[in-house]
C-alpha cells in the first residue's frame, strides 16, 4: 500500500487538497465554517397569529349573520278575537333570526279581511295560524242578523265560531209555544254591541232558509258547537 501512495503524483495530491479547501467558506469573523442547508420552517409565532386571525374573522362573520334583520308584519294594536283585519291593525318591524314562519312585509296585503282566531297583543308577529280567511257567500247562503240579550249567546262568541240556533215560536191562541233546534248549522260572521250597550248584534252565515226561520221566531238562542 505504501507503494501505491507513493505512486500518486504530488501535483494531483495538491489539486485534491485545494478542492476540499474550496468547499470551506469564510465566516463573518474571519473563521471558516461549513455551509449547512436547513429546511424552511414557519415560525410557531406566525402560526399562532394566523390561527387567532382566522378565529376573529369567523366570529365577525357569525355576528354579522346573526345581526341580519328581516321586515315582518306585527300587530299595531290589540286585536280582539273575531276581528276582521284592516290596514290600521298592521305595521312593519325589523326582526333578526329565523322569520320563515312569520308574514313578511311584502305579504301584508294577504292579511286584510282575514279574521283573528285568538286575541293578538300589540307588536305580536303575524303568522298564518292566527287568522282565518273568509270565502265569498255562495248562491244559497245568506247573512242573518239578530239582537240577543245576555244569556242568549255564549259570552265569548266570536266570528268564525260554529253555532246551532234554537228558536221559540210565537205563542198561539192558547198561549202555547214550541222550542226547536234548527237542523242547519251556521257560522258567526260578526259580533258587535248594540247602540243601547246591552244587546249584542250577531250576524251569522248560513243557508237562506235560516233567515226565514229566525225572522219568524219569538226568541232566538245560539249554542256554540264544534266546527265540521
Amino acid at each position: 500500500m505504501a507503494d501505491d501512495i507513493a505512486a500518486v503524483p504530488l501535483g494531483r495530491r495538491r489539486a485534491n487538497l485545494n478542492q476540499r479547501l474550496a468547499r470551506v467558506q469564510p465566516s463573518g469573523n474571519g473563521s471558516t465554517a461549513l455551509k449547512v442547508h436547513r429546511p424552511f420552517r414557519i415560525p410557531e409565532v406566525m402560526l399562532g397569529v394566523l390561527l387567532v386571525a382566522g378565529c376573529a374573522l369567523a366570529a365577525v362573520l357569525w355576528n354579522q349573520s346573526n345581526n341580519a334583520t328581516s321586515t315582518i308584519v306585527v300587530a299595531a294594536r290589540h286585536i280582539t278575537r273575531g276581528t276582521a283585519i284592516t290596514a290600521e291593525d298592521l305595521r312593519g318591524a325589523e326582526m333578526a333570526g329565523a322569520t320563515t314562519a312569520m308574514i313578511g312585509g311584502t305579504e301584508a296585503n294577504v292579511l286584510l279581511g282575514q279574521v283573528a282566531l285568538v286575541d293578538i297583543e300589540p307588536t305580536a308577529p303575524f303568522t298564518r295560524s292566527l287568522l282565518a280567511a273568509t270565502a265569498p257567500l255562495a248562491a244559497e247562503e245568506a247573512l242573518t242578523s239578530m239582537a240577543l240579550a245576555p244569556g242568549q249567546l255564549p259570552p265569548d262568541l266570536a266570528p268564525s265560531d260554529h253555532v246551532r240556533i234554537v228558536v221559540t215560536a210565537v205563542a198561539d191562541a192558547t198561549g202555547a209555544t214550541a222550542t226547536e233546534l234548527l237542523v242547519d248549522e251556521a257560522t258567526v260572521w260578526s259580533v258587535t254591541t248594540a247602540p243601547d250597550g246591552v244587546a249584542t248584534i250577531v250576524t251569522v252565515r248560513g243557508p237562506i232558509s235560516l233567515s226565514s226561520q229566525i225572522a219568524a221566531a219569538a226568541k232566538v238562542q245560539l249554542a256554540r258547537v264544534e266546527g265540521r
